[in-house]
């Protein structure tokens, strides 16, 4: 149970904005499973030349095994049935050395054929030319997918990957308290949470629209974190000292606690505790809430998440990529076609709190029958299904993405906490991340 917990946990910290991604070290000597793959490699090459035994093809994943392993040894039971003469090796990779086995094999020229990322490590990848171009290999099948879905694997002008499996957040909220505030539905506009936060704060001493970090809340209301060309910061704008000096605004009527600006709020906790008007969330957390307090739960109700001026929701993506150096290149990309096509994610989306990047599996009656639920859960799993089609991944399509987070949310804080000015903030945010894109 323990395993299975810590493996659930990696999935469902993509409705966090994928907050596990570790910073690991990048090794320069390949490990002795890459060797073994480079060996694998030479010895497929030379039996396909010499017309000998059936393609093999390696797969890598995240911290799916041991708990997938029946669905993940399914789906390749059921591609070999269907490929004859193909053979897929599955090896799972725990994700705290996903980055540096990645980015030590490619530099080695032994990536594994086809492999799970997340969209930062795809990113790297993708910059150092190591991923297949799925605008190509795989136009035959890019309708199929949810376009925002689809653009998480864009670096620079193409896509890398397909995408797998998603998350995006919807709304849980406090029905009570928001009539206690005298309103009746909750916000569907940052504009109309920042109007209610304030009524329900000074009625009931509850928080409404908290905000934590600033890399997403940028780019949701139309201040790009990055240029178009990738290669120097886009948020040193007129707009963006506007919104700073808003949220220190909001921050200093009492609206945003510090626990919250500084990242040690406990979430579920707040809202349990009648603290939170409404929690923005993925909705297979909702449970945390029923188990922390009944009663609570009891009384709330889902909504789909906020949307900023854009008119659109983030959302986090696992992706399915193909090394360009694949001796199977052809049977590589059938294979991530497979595993990431409609049926085979519906399935995925039945053992797990994820969601499909496939329209078709989207509109299924596992998702949509939760429309008119009585249970927060069941109703927030159909909103969220339903706002992919306006969801997109809003980090910014560069190798450094992480960093660059970091370096923008430390100095938002600096302003929250610290009193810094805003356009200081942002200067000196502008220059750590210009020099971190030029390196």
């Amino acid at each position: 149970m323990a395993k299975a917990k810590k493996v659930f946990t990696l999935i469902l910290s993509l409705s966090l904005v994928l907050a596990i991604v570790a910073a690991c070290a990048r090794g320069t000597t390949p490990s002795q499973d890459d060797k073994d793959q480079t060996d694998q490699n030479q010895n497929q090459q030379q039996d396909q030349q010499q017309g000998g035994k059936a393609a093999e093809i390696t797969f890598w994943t995240l911290s799916l095994s041991p708990t997938f392993d029946d669905y993940i040894n399914g789906v390749i039971d059921d591609f070999e049935a269907e490929n004859t003469g193909v053979k897929v090796n599955w090896q799972d990779i725990p994700f705290d050395q996903a980055e540096q086995r990645t980015l030590t094999a490619a530099s080695a020229g032994n990536l594994a054929d086809v492999i799970n990322l997340n969209t930062d490590f795809l990113k790297k990848l993708a910059a150092l030319g190591a991923l297949v171009n799925m605008d190509e290999a795989a136009a035959d099948v890019k309708d199929d997918y949810f376009e925002g879905a689809w653009q998480a694997g864009v670096v620079g002008d193409a896509a890398y990957a397909l995408p797998w499996y998603l998350s995006n957040s919807v709304l849980l909220y406090n029905t009570e308290l928001l009539s206690k505030a005298g309103f009746n539905a909750p916000p569907k506009t940052e504009e109309e949470a920042w109007e209610m936060s304030e009524v329900i704060y000074q009625k009931t001493g509850a928080y409404g629209n908290v905000v934590s970090s600033i890399h997403l809340y940028f780019p949701a209301n139309g201040v790009k974190i990055v240029s178009e060309d990738g290669k120097k910061a886009a948020f040193n704008t007129p707009k963006a000292v506007e919104m700073l000096k808003f949220l220190k605004e909001k921050y200093d009527k009492g609206l945003i606690p510090d626990e919250v600006v500084l990242g040690q709020a406990n979430m579920p906790e707040l809202y349990a505790q009648e603290k939170l008007a409404w929690w923005v969330t993925g909705p297979q957390l909702f449970r945390q809430v029923k188990d922390l307090s009944p009663e609570v739960y009891e009384k709330s109700d889902a909504a789909p998440g906020i949307v900023g001026s854009e008119g659109v929701l983030n959302m986090a993506v696992m992706n399915v990529a193909v090394s360009a150096k694949s001796k199977n290149k052809d049977q590589a990309v059938d294979f991530a076609k497979f595993i990431t096509n409609g049926e085979n994610q519906l399935n995925f989306a039945k053992i797990v709190a994820i969601l499909p990047s496939v329209k078709e599996a989207a509109q299924d009656e596992f998702f949509t029958k939760g429309a008119d639920s009585d249970d927060p859960a069941e109703k927030g799993k159909y909103f969220a299904a339903k706002q992919l089609e306006y969801s997109v991944d809003l980090f910014a399509p560069v190798e450094d993405v992480s960093q660059i987070n970091k370096i923008i949310n430390e100095e938002f804080r600096k302003v929250l906490l610290e009193d810094k000015d805003p356009q200081k903030a942002l200067d000196d945010a502008e220059a750590e991340v210009n020099k971190l894109l030029q390196d």
